[in-house]
């Protein structure tokens, strides 16, 4: 959810990786 966005906002990651983990939760 938004909360969980908030958290990986404050981390650098790859888009394509947060997208991964987008399709992973929505699962």
């Amino acid at each position: 959810g938004k909360k969980r966005m908030k958290q990986v906002g404050s981390v650098e990651i790859p888009q394509e990786a947060f997208l991964a983990i987008l399709q992973v939760d929505d699962k």
